[in-house]
């Protein structure tokens, strides 16, 4: 099949579209809320570079989610966007095997398995879990592909909490890290607490990262060094914000600091004036 630029069509004919409309709407604001709309018409609009076919049903024809899993690789690999309803077909089709199949596959466009992560994370799919914890531990995958498999794993409740555990207790500092974005969810387990107070009170660049989970563990322990770390004359605003939070978070009180000489302190308060 002709690997056809749906984002490029759109954007041409939503340009059209534009022009002929300007002078229907008096204020700009009026025309950008119409224009955002256009897109679910143009979706449902015979288009002739489809030979009559909607963009939103082009790929309805399509029963097979392995043909489609094989022209969204063909997409990613040439860098060409994938058409929003190609995406909408194959999660409709909710065949997970060939996404899978995508997902676990190292020569594949990182663009291609992204889009598997998300077709997986939609269908709540725990299939993956495994494979998603191995790549914490690891590390030898795509920074943005870590990442959101994080948002995944987040997503599969508490049945994650115990293999992620162990992956956990397998894992290096940056696979801990990593983790902990998973196990904060779950108060009480004493090890990853310890590590969350450990890279807190060690790594000042991460402090606003690692107060923000310190909140969520839900610790006493967490208390002192918080507020130690609220009191320090060198703290960023912006640090001190998260820190405030996970204070209260845990039932303390934070000290009153006065940020006149902060520039994102400074940047804040003109942003709330306007």
């Amino acid at each position: 099949m002709e690997r056809i630029d749906f984002d490029e069509r759109f954007s041409d004919d939503l340009n059209t579209w534009i022009e002929k409309n300007r002078g229907k709407y008096k204020r700009p604001e009026a025309l950008e809320e119409a224009a955002a709309s256009y897109y679910m018409v143009w979706l449902q609009k015979p288009a002739p570079w489809l030979g009559g076919i909607a963009p939103g049903a082009y790929f309805d024809r399509y029963t097979d989610a392995a043909a489609l899993v094989a022209l969204l690789t063909d997409y990613a690999s040439a860098e060409v966007p994938v058409p929003d309803p190609l995406l909408t077909r194959l999660e409709e089709l909710a065949q997970q095997t060939p996404v899978l199949a995508l997902l676990r596959d190292r020569d594949a466009p990182i663009g291609a398995r992204m889009h598997a992560v998300d077709l997986l994370r939609q269908w709540e799919s725990r299939a993956p879990m495994v494979d998603y914890l191995r790549w914490q531990v690891e590390r030898d995958e795509a920074e943005e592909l870590l990442d959101n498999t994080l948002d995944s794993l987040r997503s599969m409740g508490a049945e994650v909490q115990k293999p992620a555990k162990v992956a956990f207790t397998a894992a290096d500092e940056a696979g801990k890290e990593a983790l902990l974005d998973v196990l904060a969810d779950f108060p009480d387990d004493k090890d990853v607490v310890t590590f969350a107070l450990k890279q807190f009170q060690t790594n000042v660049d991460k402090r606003a990262l690692y107060a923000g989970y310190l909140g969520k563990l839900d610790d006493d322990r967490a208390l002192e060094p918080l507020l130690n770390a609220a009191e320090d004359p060198k703290i960023h605003y912006i640090d001190f914000i998260e820190i405030r939070s996970a204070i209260e978070r845990l039932g303390g009180e934070a000290p009153i600091r006065d940020f006149t000489g902060d520039p994102t302190y400074a940047a804040v308060k003109r942003l709330q004036k306007r």
